[in-house]
């Protein structure tokens, strides 16, 4: 296995499948995907597996831009959709949760900037266009996530996205 790393939600951690059959083992990556997380997560953690493990590049199947996270009590929460104190943390409307995602999203970049670490990423909306629609994906075991098939779509698809990140690079060097 290589020190190339992977971040996300339950789509990258494999909920419903095998741990081999997850994009992140078939791509030969270090799964720190973890359930039920958010951006924030990510950029909140990532550095500390960044500095520690070294990789040329990092993976991210970004979670959905609706989550947050948040402190109470001492202790960081995932806010999901379904919670019900969601509002006493953002503003009226979605406007929020879409700056506050994408605040997450550039303190991702920096840090794999700082750390000459080469930023490969996807979101679920991306694969829609790519692999039909949610509705026909095949589902996994859980029934809520997505299956074996899922998972080696969105393996290559990855490496489409790196082919043509590395191909930029040597084309139209900086």
């Amino acid at each position: 296995m290589t020190s190339n790393i992977a971040f996300g939600c339950s789509h990258t951690f494999g909920i419903g499948v095998e741990p081999h059959e997850s994009w992140p083992a078939l791509l030969e990556l270090m799964n720190f995907g973890k359930p039920g997380v958010s951006v924030d997560f990510i950029a909140r953690t990532c550095e500390a597996r960044i500095i520690e493990h070294s990789p040329e590049c990092v993976y991210i199947l970004w979670p959905d831009w609706t989550r947050f996270e948040y402190e109470r009590d001492g202790r960081m929460h995932q806010s999901l959709p379904t919670d019900k104190n969601r509002r006493e943390f953002m503003d009226k409307d979605n406007d929020w949760l879409r700056k506050n995602w994408l605040i997450g999203v550039c303190k991702i970049e920096d840090i794999c900037k700082q750390h000459s670490a080469q930023l490969i990423c996807l979101k679920l909306d991306d694969l829609e266009t790519i692999i039909d629609h949610q509705d026909r994906w095949p589902p996994a075991s859980d029934g809520s996530h997505f299956g074996p098939q899922w998972h080696r779509w969105v393996a290559d698809l990855f490496n489409v996205r790196k082919s043509f990140i590395s191909y930029a690079q040597h084309r139209c060097p900086p």
